[in-house]
């Protein structure tokens, strides 16, 4: 009996002139729409990083400033022995330098003396044939032959040394060009492996996949955020709003949002957009929600990303039947 009485005390409550309804509380929390993720860097076959270095989560930092620093051991390594190659390599080519010099001009004075010999045998030739002897002169003649023939051959040899020469320097010129171009990259990467802060702001820690903030020592992979930057002038709440109070909220409604621990401090805000999707709130409390964004009225709340809040949507009074 008693049950039915407070039923019916309920409903007549409810029907009553000028009652406002409670209003709609929703967990919520802070976040930036716009912030700096900072990961590890891109290093040719490097593929998981330890960090040796990171500044202390929500410490402010200013841009430019080094924030994380990940261990750099075999980048010094191998920028070690590729600068010691690259050494040894111009040595190389700088001996080469000089033997190929030496062999040009082997090869051109072969071939002015070849120049010489057809020049000598061209003028015997250029005798009168009557004052020789038939058989002297015929002799004369094949020797200019022959010289010509000499001539020829050490213009090609030396046209052929020169291409030779050319393709040698070339390979080893590429060589070294190529060990240039790894000490270069190793340069970049360790000076990358430090992580500088692209703006001033707040350094916030992410979690791993095993829901650990990291720290020094931990270990990230490539593509992983390490920490982020957010942008402090574009801070809103990000809520969880059931779905069967969807029809209770509108774009552009005006809500309390009431941080937590925060003394009871109250702000105010509007809702900017109600999310289309529907999920689960987690996997303990499989309640469909969808994700409600707040603009804050003040841009510059004393809010940090990630604090915990709880949005109060006020809900308008019930009017009387008439």
């Amino acid at each position: 009996m008693n049950r039915y009485r407070l039923a019916l005390a309920l409903a007549l409550f409810a029907l009553a002139p000028g009652v406002a309804a409670a209003p709609l509380r929703i967990d919520g929390e802070v976040y930036a729409r716009r912030t700096s993720a900072l990961m590890p860097p891109t290093v040719e076959r490097m593929w998981q990083f330890n960090i040796t270095q990171l500044a202390a989560d929500g410490a402010p930092v200013k841009r430019g400033e080094p924030v994380i620093a990940f261990d750099s051991s075999d980048v010094v390594k191998q920028l070690a022995e590729k600068r010691s190659r690259l050494k040894e390599k111009q040595v190389e080519l700088d001996k080469l330098d000089l033997e190929l010099a030496e062999r040009e001009r082997t090869e051109r004075l072969a071939t002015d003396e070849a120049r010489a010999a057809l020049d000598k045998a061209q003028r015997k030739t250029q005798q009168p044939a009557e004052l020789i002897a038939g058989i002297e002169y015929r002799k004369l003649l094949i020797a200019r032959t022959q010289a010509e023939r000499k001539l020829a051959l050490a213009q090609r040899r030396e046209t052929l040394s020169a291409e030779q020469r050319r393709q040698e320097r070339r390979l080893l010129a590429a060589e070294r060009a190529q060990l240039q171009a790894d000490v270069d990259r190793l340069q970049r990467s360790l000076a990358a492996l430090e992580v500088r802060a692209p703006r001033d702001g707040l350094m916030m820690h992410r979690s791993n996949w095993e829901g650990e903030k990291y720290d020094v020592g931990s270990q990230a992979w490539v593509g992983q955020t390490v920490a982020e930057i957010p942008d402090m002038s574009t801070l809103a709440v990000r809520a969880e709003l059931p779905e069967r109070e969807l029809q209770r909220v509108a774009v552009g409604a005006p809500v309390r949002i009431v941080v937590e621990g925060g003394a009871g401090s109250v702000l105010r805000g509007r809702i900017e957009s109600v999310g289309r999707a529907v999920r689960s709130k987690s996997q303990v409390q499989p309640v469909p929600v969808l994700d409600l964004d707040v603009r804050l009225d003040d841009p510059r709340a004393p809010l940090r990303p990630g604090q915990a809040v709880r949005v109060e949507i006020p809900a308008p009074a019930r009017s009387a039947r008439p």
